[in-house]
């Protein structure tokens, strides 16, 4: 059912679309002071719901389709949208630009550990799916005019904000000797450098871990494969059928442990990896700020110059009208930079603080999901090999006690006691 169209709200179109035929000062302006923080109403939604995933081409491609009522929407539903996996790079770099006060989750891997199966397919269509829910449901985010052009974009998507690429001269500039009193930011900063270096290494033992199991199924195919050309020469009948049924079986578990090593890879591996990513991203955002708090310092630097300018020209004797005047336009100018740069620190400051909180309740959740995945299949696993084992009980218990009063030595037919003087005479 079509949802009809709300009226347009005021004024908050996306700043990068108005710089180019605008003055520097009202350009800079409008850029350090950005869109206000459009709260997404009860009534407001954006909901995407991804239908198709196609791997068969060199970029993945995604199919989806959407229905909202939020402002500046050309339509209420949007039934086939088809967007490139480098196209979802451009919106998140485009969100991640022009909204500072927002952690945007990291982009989604375009592949997994499961390596181009049905597995893998599943895996990477529900993780863009989460991270497009959470892109949809951030209040200021729904908002953002880039993501409005990604989803009624005809063609391919080229974003109109063009993210400048940062040097390590910005922590050379900003990182060091910036005064932040809030405590709390400084903090969250510490730790999700922290944790991206532990997020990493864990990533890595997890990817080893793999790696070894896949090594242990190697092993154990080899070692069946042996079992097997053993049993076919023996000449003892159970233990012939013994040898090669305990052969088949450890071939058939090795199988289990190489997909039971993917399954580990991707479980684990994958989310330490992701959150690897995550951790510097929210890092970046925190870093970010401190950059909006240097443009501010550096304002009110210029503002007290330029009220100092003024005072200078009221003691001097030889006063024109027009330096004055251009005086005066300077420290409104000067003075209307600061306040917009001091609103925009409050605000970033303020909705980092809740952005925070979600990432935190997020990261948890997905920390718990990967447990648990990981947990149920390695019992799973554990469950298949136990099961061949068991299956192979009948002909391990038909090699011992009964089974070996009779046993064809050469031509001769011996009982135990007499078989193991045999054996014994035999190597020593």
């Amino acid at each position: 059912m079509a949802v009809p169209q709300e009226p347009l709200l005021n004024g908050n179109e996306n700043t990068t679309q108005t710089r180019q035929n605008s003055s520097p000062k009202a350009t800079r302006t409008r850029q350090l002071n950005g869109s206000p923080t459009q709260p997404q109403d009860e009534g407001y939604y954006l909901r995407v719901s991804i239908t198709t995933l196609d791997k068969n081409r060199r970029d993945p491609v995604f199919k989806f389709k959407a229905i909202t009522n939020l402002p500046r929407y050309r339509n209420s539903s949007y039934p086939l949208v088809e967007r490139s996996y480098i196209e979802f790079e451009r919106l998140y770099n485009a969100l991640t630009y022009s909204n500072p006060e927002c952690i945007v989750p990291a982009l989604p891997f375009s592949s997994s550990s499961y390596q181009a199966t049905e597995d893998d397919e599943r895996r990477v269509k529900h993780s863009m799916q989460q991270w497009v829910n959470r892109v949809a449901i951030n209040p200021v985010l729904c908002h953002d005019e880039e993501l409005r052009s990604f989803i009624e974009t005809d063609f391919a998507f080229i974003p109109a904000t063009k993210p400048r690429k940062r040097t390590s001269s910005f922590r050379l500039k900003f990182s060091s000797d910036i005064r932040d009193e809030d405590k709390a930011l400084t903090h969250a900063k510490s730790v999700a450098h922290s944790l991206e270096g532990h997020f990493l290494d864990t990533a890595k033992a997890s990817q080893k871990l793999a790696g070894y199991r896949k090594g242990l199924a190697t092993f154990n195919t080899d070692l069946g494969t042996k079992s097997i050309a053993m049993g076919t020469i023996e000449k003892h009948p159970p233990l012939s059928n013994g040898l090669r049924k305990f052969g088949k079986t450890l071939q058939i578990i090795s199988e289990r442990q190489k997909l039971q090593a993917i399954s580990e890879a991707a479980a684990l591996g994958d989310f330490f990896s992701y959150y690897a990513i995550n951790s510097h991203v929210v890092k970046e955002t925190l870093a970010n700020r401190l950059r909006i708090i240097s443009e501010h310092d550096d304002a009110v630097k210029t503002t007290i110059s330029k009220r100092r300018y003024i005072e200078r020209l009221k003691s001097s004797t030889n006063i024109k009208s027009d330096k004055v005047t251009e005086a005066l336009e300077d420290l409104e100018y000067a003075k209307s930079y600061e306040q917009n740069l001091d609103a925009r620190v409050k605000r970033v400051t303020k909705n980092l603080h809740n952005e925070l909180k979600i990432y935190e309740k997020n990261r948890a959740q997905d920390f718990f999901n990967a447990v648990k995945e990981y947990v149920k299949k390695q019992i799973l696993f554990e469950k298949q090999q136990l099961k061949e084992w068991e299956n192979l009980r009948p002909d391990i218990k038909a090699i011992t006690k009964r089974n070996m009063h009779i046993y064809a030595f050469e031509d001769e037919k011996l009982d135990a006691k007499a078989i193991a003087e045999r054996l014994s005479s035999t190597y020593m």
